[in-house]
């Protein structure tokens, strides 16, 4: 082995210089790198840039920067020079920065105590937009080393959670808890109800009858069940003849084996379950019940969005006894995520709600054979798995006879849409009515009137935008015994026109036609009159007025009845074709006076005759004011549903009440009026809908009238918001687009299967994971492998309305046990989302905070790119994955001692002079 001492001394003697103190000096200022160090910093290539923070700042004084903000186009400058010559990498985090930077002075404006409320929503609009753009952006930004997330970091996507089409087949349905014990007597039954159970599957079907009147007394839910069971069971199976089939004992084999009603405890409760082998539909009624409404109103509490209430009267013709059921509402998804970025705590230390609703107000109810309600109404926000893309949208809820939502759907228009109306076809389908504006199914609406049915289980049959010169609004609906279906509202046409339309069954436009005068003019309501012609109840120039028209031929006038200055707003037609009409007035109708009306605006019942010869007039009055928003014709009564700021019943609770009225439909007398309200509470408009056996005792045990095996509709279209011909793409592995449409028959299932077909399992498992009361799609990413999101067309997106973002989601390469352990790049995440908002000081200097932060981590990730003196630390430290450091500490200790050693030589004078 060499010396090195000595060839050190050698050097010193034929230079004359001391090359030791040289040696060890140079040595000292310019550490020595280790193998570790050698080997991981070659892999650091990055061209050496000058990142904008250590550039010169601008001279501009940060108003004139913010001005220049708010006039950008965008905040996304990637075509600037100094970031368009450089690493695509580099040019990520660039441009990210530049954004940020300019996102920062918008918030440090809004968070200033001088800043103007006006100032204040201008800088909001800019901010939001930057904030969209950052995300947009960094979504499909360049990526090679380096990866820059907006939100968080993600290996995974999951989409919103669905019903899947095994829901179908469940075993075990559970009712709600009614009872503490499962002995104990069933509140509300005599024992002397009558019941009837359906029992059906393909081919086949069966109906038994159970008099609860033979059973044990007092009902218990024990009773109840073996009652039905023993009926159930008694039903024999037949050969292809007819005969019943016997087992080797001789005994009728049953048909229905698997079914069978057992009392189940469903959290702190007891109620009754149905168990079946997973394909038998059954349903449940009381024979004979009384006749019960059902109502959906709208409650507007002090600073709370507008939600719908369903409640149903039962006891109509003694004492009539509201019964309040659920709610209809929906959640403001911007504004929830909001709330989870600002304090976890109000002022008085208790923590705050995570959900904020949006509103939800409800236009009309129907109610079907089976006694389940279908409600109509407009919401911005999110409504079951429907997500909305915040403008207005139609939606459509489907509740049981005890108030449960069934399912629930919106219209899913790219533009938006309101709901007007719904009603019950005679073959059971659901049509609904509303206005469209913007985009709906790759057309562009100037605002359009829109029919749409949909079949009990929720699945869309067609939908039809009745098109024509100017904008229109829907505002009633009516079918006909042939299937027909007829639409009213209004055109902008010749200053606002009434307006109507015929489609046939399948939704095709046959005609329509215009009423109109000097003023303007509008359809309120529509009803089949009972002889099958169209009733038109109109508002001219603020004069109600009752049209009825040939069915076939809307051009027809058959008969007139004008009633007077009013706003009349509902029409019902009872089974001997006597017609209601419900609204409100401050003057009096033409017509016979049943009674007098009040000192204000009154509501207002008209009874009319089926051939319009004439009017009889009931008014609701209080001192105060008073409507009528929809009426019924139930038992041979009028039920009227309304509003009022005085006292018609009891007592007045809320700023406005509601109130249902049964009025005489042979005198127009006023019998019991029931008023409910809120304290200090506004309720909307009150909705009735008539239900013929609706006053029965299913809901003691549990239980609700209809069907009640899962009969919902699976299919994507109907569990969400998306329509057919919906669209995203995925990117993998930085490869090329592949488009993925959305199908009229998509389920969770079938868009699964094509996922995992386009993405490929060694890319990322693709599965249906249980979420919630359904199941979502989830894709994990393998490692070494990323995919990126991306948006369809405007109008067409299918990734929002899924529940996903148009981003990139990536999961790192496995590391060879050899490898460096410090590497160029990384994945790095921002920490934002769209929710900040400068609408206040608070969430201003919040937002402030959080854009200051994600500046540190888009610094960071430029940094990353660019080897220096902590990686060259890190290459040195040991890892906690199980490699091995192997003889890096040993080579740091020799080295280390070594530099000391040099350090020491150069510490002073060297006796050598030469020779």
């Amino acid at each position: 082995m060499s010396n090195f001492s000595n060839g050190l001394i050698g050097l010193s003697v034929l230079t004359g210089s001391d090359a030791f103190s040289a040696f060890a000096a140079s040595n000292a200022a310019t550490p020595i790198e280790t193998k570790a160090q050698r080997k991981a910093k070659a892999a650091f290539t990055t061209p050496v840039t000058t990142p904008p923070w250590k550039q010169k700042a601008s001279t501009l004084s940060d108003s004139s920067q913010v001005s220049l903000i708010k006039s950008m186009k965008s905040i996304i400058d990637k075509a600037s020079s100094s970031s368009a010559s450089v690493p695509g990498d580099v040019q990520t985090t660039f441009v990210a920065y530049k954004a940020l930077d300019r996102l920062r002075l918008l918030a440090e404006s809004a968070a200033k105590d001088t800043t103007a409320s006006s100032e204040r929503t201008n800088l909001e609009k800019a901010f939001a937009k930057g904030l969209a753009d950052l995300k947009t952006y960094l979504g499909s930004a360049p990526s090679d080393k380096m990866d820059l997330s907006f939100g968080s970091l993600a290996r995974q996507a999951q989409t919103v959670g669905v019903k899947a089409a095994s829901s179908l087949s469940t075993a075990t349905i559970v009712g709600t808890g009614v009872n503490d014990t499962r002995t104990a007597p069933l509140a509300g039954m005599t024992g002397k109800e009558i019941l009837r159970i359906d029992l059906s599957q393909p081919g086949v079907s069966d109906s038994v009858t159970v008099d609860l009147s033979g059973t044990p007394q007092p009902p218990t839910l024990d009773s109840v069940a073996d009652a039905i069971n023993a009926k159930i069971v008694a039903v024999p199976k037949r050969d292809a003849s007819g005969n019943a089939v016997l087992d080797d004992t001789g005994n009728p084999v049953p048909r229905w084996p698997s079914v069978k009603f057992v009392p189940a405890k469903t959290g702190e409760k007891w109620t009754l379950s149905l168990e079946r082998a997973g394909f038998e539909t059954v349903s449940i009624d009381q024979v004979g019940a009384s006749d019960a409404l059902m109502v959906a109103s709208g409650v507007t509490e002090p600073d709370t969005p507008t939600n719908t209430r369903i409640s149903r009267f039962d006891d109509l013709t003694t004492d009539p006894t509201r019964k309040t059921l659920g709610t209809i509402s929906a959640v403001d998804r911007a504004a929830t995520a909001r709330q989870e970025v600002v304090a976890s705590t109000d002022t008085t230390g208790k923590a705050k709600a995570t959900t904020i609703s949006a509103a939800a107000n409800a236009q009309a109810i129907a109610t079907d054979a089976n006694g389940f309600s279908y409600v109509v109404g407009t919401t911005a926000g999110d409504i079951g798995g429907n997500l909305s893309h915040g403008a207005d949208d139609l939606f459509l809820t489907k509740v049981d006879s005890e108030g449960s939502v069934v399912w629930q759907r919106n219209l899913g228009a790219a533009g938006s849409a309101q709901g007007a109306a719904v009603t019950i076809a005679p073959d059971g389908g659901i049509v609904v009515a509303g206005t469209v504006t913007g985009g709906f199914d790759g057309a562009n609406s100037d605002g359009d009137m829109m029919v749409a049915r949909y079949d009990a289980s929720g699945g869309e049959t067609f939908s039809t935008l009745v098109r024509s010169l100017g904008a229109q609004s829907a505002t009633a609906v009516a079918v006909g015994a042939d299937g027909s279906i007829y639409i009213g509202g209004q055109t902008e046409a010749n200053g606002g026109d009434a307006y109507l339309a015929r489609l046939d069954a399948t939704g095709t436009l046959k005609e329509t036609r215009t009423i109109g005068g000097a003023g303007a003019d509008t359809v309120k309501a529509l009803a089949i009159s009972g002889d099958g012609q169209v009733l038109a109840l109109t508002s001219e120039s603020g004069q109600a007025t009752v049209h009825k028209l040939d069915a076939r031929s809307l051009a027809t006038d058959i008969a007139t009845l004008g009633l007077g200055r009013a706003d009349a707003r509902a029409i019902a037609v009872a089974a001997d074709g006597t017609i209601a009409i419900g609204g409100a007035t401050d003057a009096a109708l033409s017509g016979t006076q049943a009674n007098a009306g009040g000192a204000g605006r009154d509501g207002f019942v008209a009874r009319i005759d089926a051939g319009l010869s004439g009017a009889a007039i009931t008014y609701v009055a209080t001192a105060g004011e008073d409507q009528v928003d929809s009426v019924a014709f139930l038992g041979g009564e009028i039920y009227a549903g309304g509003r009022t700021n005085g006292t018609l019943g009891t007592a007045k609770t809320g700023t406005t009440d509601g109130f249902v009225a049964r009025i005489d439909a042979s005198t127009g007398a006023i019998g019991t009026t029931s008023q409910f309200g809120v304290i200090g509470a506004k309720t909307e408009s009150v909705r009735v809908s008539a239900i013929a056996g609706g006053d029965t005792v299913l809901g003691a045990i549990g239980l609700h009238r209809g069907t009640l095996t899962p009969s919902d509709s699976v299919t994507l279209e109907a569990q969400t918001s998306l329509r057919a011909g919906d669209e995203f793409s995925v990117r993998i592995n930085g490869g090329a687009l592949r488009k993925i449409v959305i199908g009229d028959d998509d389920t969770l299932s079938t868009l699964a299967d094509r996922v995992r077909q386009l993405v490929g399992t060694k890319v990322a498992s693709v599965t249906t994971p249980l979420k919630g009361a359904g199941r979502n799609l989830r894709l994990d990413l393998k490692p070494g492998n990323e995919i990126e999101f991306v948006a369809g067309s405007a109008g067409k997106d299918a990734l929002a309305k899924l529940g996903l973002d148009a981003r990139r989601i990536s999961s790192p390469a496995s590391i060879p046990d050899d490898a460096p352990k410090v590497r160029p790049g990384g994945a790095f995440a921002l920490g934002l989302n769209e929710a900040l908002r400068l609408d206040t000081k608070t969430e201003a200097a919040n937002a402030l905070s959080r854009i200051t932060q994600a500046i540190s981590f888009a610094q960071s990730a430029y940094r990353s790119l660019y080897w220096d003196d902590t990686k060259a630390l890190l290459a040195d430290t040991g890892v906690s994955n199980g490699r091995k450091p192997g003889s890096t500490a040993i080579e740091q200790a020799q080295l280390g001692n070594y530099q000391a050693a040099l350090t020491r030589l150069s510490g002073g004078s060297s006796s050598y002079t030469g020779f």
